[in-house]
């Protein structure tokens, strides 16, 4: 390693390391930490650059968390002009879209304001096109997600993406198009080659993979083509990054060498112009995928591995990733928050390291194949430790799929766009015959994806195993001879055996309110059960709360079925996620006060007075009665678990109608230490009976941050508070976690608090 790839490494080091802050240091000390470090730069080389690259990342994310909404202006109406950025997602009630602000109309603010934004709206009569200049009456608030142990990070991903408030659009006549799309803006053509692509491809089940291909917009891609993508490990071949802008730009690169070395004028520079003509083909397909973030670095890096070719350097294969690596965090010191960051480089590092020696000596079939497996054993660390599952079918799968799509379907995509400049029914033409290419693409992703076991689940792999693991791809991948392939093969063992929580023993059980937002969804552990009491809203055919939050929690939680599934009523917001989980998990009981809603699944009705037993902990229903004449809300399932070591009551929607008849006929039976709030602490719930008989310790609020119905009431919040009774909400603690064993009363834990990083939000 010489002294350049020394210096660069250290100095990507310090910005990567930043990734470990729960907060980030005020700017004057960052200012000051550089200063330090360039005054001893020269009696501490090493250790002054990883304090430089520390300095670097930290300020911009500094500058980011700077450029979010200040809280004074949350909730509030304000007028904002600016531009549609993005192609906007049309749902089946709502639009959603990026908007970059370029003036704030009113109020007059004093403070800064985020230049990033993400908006919907809800109704019909106005159509937002990307590249458009709008003036809008928005509400908004600071950069919030949900946050759920084995969860998607949304406010990571807002982070990243330099996004610093979200909200949605106002109705009022001050909603106004300023302008449409400038002839040259990138978003103008990218609506427009999205219009020719549906009105081309009209009824066609794969028009949201063609798209995907095209223009990076994946948005209608169906959950059940995610799915065979997921289980044939070939998601990555949809999402436009250093794959397809290699691949282009290598064609591209091809075509030019091939004329310029046959034309006389062309002949001596014939290399460089094909460098230059495939780095413009490059650009241009990064501007149709809408320049994000892994079209940004896929640039970089094809610009680092081209200029050495333009210039007539040659490289170690190290050297190359080394630069591109420190091209891209002087670029974006947050790429590191990605997974595709690391996937990317770790696939190019693999590539590269199981080549040496080897390529050189094959056929180019066997090339092929030997790469397919590199990349999937080489990747296969990183994948289960991000992702908790692999794709065991995904060699197989790739070793057709991807020279398939970037040998045929890109190149005659790309063909199909240049014709329809000349003739639009060639066009079409070209893109019929890709439409039955992707058909015949589908049939085989799908019979490999139903290929029994073709994905292994393991839960909670630890970094330290995933770094074993690393180190055996590395022995593994050494040319024959130096290490016996068996030992290597031992180091991914420790895959096998991944981080546990502290086990359940008898009596003992745990509760998770999980954070779904304006809803609800508890999972109830014992020592060999699991019971999940309701599933949170379903929001479109697309999007629901089993699958973004319930699914990965208890995946993640190596629970391979659900012995007990409870819905309380049949509100959205408890119930909409139910399908999903019974279509997607083994269920083995489902019990449920409305049981027309699921009669396909045989489910049984709560009743008041069904009661059962599992390892020492109580299962009993309090409500409802069976000559109940309550609906709705106040006919939700009522059930309490308790054993020697604590107890939990679980409300649903309950009013005070219920909460009445509770107090009155079962009013020794309401005692419990934790109380889930009747409806998400609305007024027409808890009343100061109830709370009196059920007398909790704590009271745990299911409610999203800055919801409409404004839940949960101050006066409710403030009732509790009064008994002496502490609160806690999932707005603003994320999922809580409430143990009941032998050791400790009712430990709670937060997880908001417990391992909340500079990038979340903070109550």
């Amino acid at each position: 390693m010489n002294n350049f790839q020394q210096k660069a490494l250290l100095f990507c080091v310090g910005v990567v390391s930043i990734q470990l802050l729960p907060t980030l240091p005020p700017i004057y000390y960052l200012i000051f930490l550089g200063i330090l470090a360039l005054a001893f730069y020269k009696w501490a080389k090493g250790l002054s650059l990883c304090v430089l690259g520390f300095v670097w990342a930290a300020s911009y994310a500094v500058s980011i968390q700077h450029n979010q909404l200040p809280r004074i202006l949350e909730s509030q109406e304000i007028l904002i002009r600016g531009k549609v950025v993005d192609l906007p997602v049309q749902e089946s009630h709502s639009t959603r879209f990026l908007f970059d602000v370029e003036t704030v109309v009113a109020p007059a603010v004093q403070h800064s304001f985020p230049s990033r934004i993400r908006l919907s709206w809800y109704g019909r009569g106005k159509e937002f096109k990307s590249g458009e200049k709008w003036q809008l009456l928005v509400k908004l608030k600071r950069p919030h997600g949900l946050l759920n142990p084995h969860g998607f990070d949304y406010e990571k991903w807002l982070f990243q993406q330099n996004i610093g408030a979200t909200g949605y659009i106002r109705k009022s006549s001050d909603n106004q198009r300023l302008s449409q799309a400038s002839l040259w803006d990138v978003g103008r053509w990218r609506e427009s080659l999205k219009g020719y692509l549906e009105s081309a491809l009209v009824g066609s089940e794969y028009i949201g993979v063609i798209k995907a291909l095209v223009l990076g917009d994946r948005s209608d891609i169906s959950a059940v083509q995610w799915e065979v993508f997921r289980k044939a490990g070939t998601s990555h071949l949809i999402a436009i990054s250093g794959l397809h802008i290699g691949l282009v730009s290598a064609l591209v690169f091809a075509v030019f060498r091939y004329l310029g070395l046959r034309l006389t004028i062309l002949n001596r520079g014939a290399t460089q112009y094909a460098i230059l003509a495939s780095l413009l083909a490059a650009v241009l397909y990064a501007a149709l995928a809408g320049f994000s973030i892994p079209t940004q670095r896929a640039l970089v890096m094809l610009v680092v591995v081209l200029g050495g070719v333009y210039w007539q350097r040659h490289y170690k294969p190290f050297h190359i990733i080394l630069v591109a690596l420190l091209a891209i965090l002087m670029f974006d010191p947050l790429a590191p928050m990605s997974v595709g960051f690391w996937l990317s480089f770790g696939a190019v590092a693999v590539i590269l390291y199981g080549a040496v020696g080897r390529i050189k000596k094959q056929k180019r079939l066997r090339q092929l194949v030997d790469v397919q497996c590199w990349v999937s054993v080489g990747l296969m660390p990183m994948v289960l430790y991000f992702f908790q599952q692999v794709s065991l079918v995904a060699p197989l799968a790739n070793i057709l799929a991807v020279p398939f799509v970037s040998l045929a379907v890109v190149p005659l995509l790309m063909i199909a766009l240049l014709l329809t400049v000349l003739d639009e029914s060639l066009g079409v033409q070209v893109l019929e015959l890709v439409n039955v290419l992707v058909a015949l693409l589908w049939q085989f992703l799908e019979a490999t994806a139903e290929v029994e076991f073709s994905v292994l689940a393991l839960s909670n792999v630890s970094l330290l195993a995933c770094l074993i693991a690393m180190a055996g791809v590395a022995l593994l991948l050494l040319p024959k001879g130096l290490l016996p392939k068996p030992v290597a093969c031992l180091l991914f063992l420790p895959l096998l055996f991944p981080v546990r929580n502290e086990g359940l023993g008898h009596a003992e059980f745990k509760l998770v309110l999980l954070d779904v937002g304006q809803g609800l969804s508890a999972v109830i552990h014992t020592a060999e059960h699991t019971l999940v009491f309701d599933t949170g809203a379903k929001y479109s055919d697309k999007s629901d709360l089993a699958t973004t939050v319930i699914i990965p929690y208890l995946q993640g939680e190596g629970i391979q079925q659900v012995d007990t599934l409870v819905i309380s009523h049949g509100d959205n917001d408890h119930a909409g996620g139910a399908k999903t989980l019974l279509s997607k998990m083994p269920v083995k009981s489902l019990l449920t006060s409305v049981p027309p809603l699921f009669s396909e699944y045989q489910p049984i009705r709560c009743e008041e007075g069904s009661s059962w037993t599992l390892e020492g902990v109580s299962f009993e229903f309090l409500s409802p009665s069976r000559y109940s004449l309550f609906e709705g809300n106040n006919a939700s399932c009522v059930l309490k678990v308790s054993s020697v070591n604590g107890s939990v009551l679980l409300t649903g929607d309950i009013e005070k109608n219920t909460e009445q008849s509770l107090s009155q006929y079962k009013p020794d039976q309401l005692k419990s230490d934790v109380l889930i709030a009747p409806h998400h602490g609305s007024s027409t719930s808890s009343t100061k009976e109830f709370i009196r008989d059920v007398n909790p310790d704590y009271v745990l609020f299911p409610v999203g941050y800055k919801n409409r119905f404004g839940f949960p009431k101050e006066k409710i919040v403030d009732r509790y508070k009064k008994q002496d009774i502490n609160s806690f909400d999932t707005a603003r603690h994320g999922a809580i976690t409430v143990r009941f064993s032998g050791d400790s009363f009712a430990d709670l834990k937060s997880l908001r608090e417990e391992s909340s990083q500079f990038w979340n939000w903070r109550p």
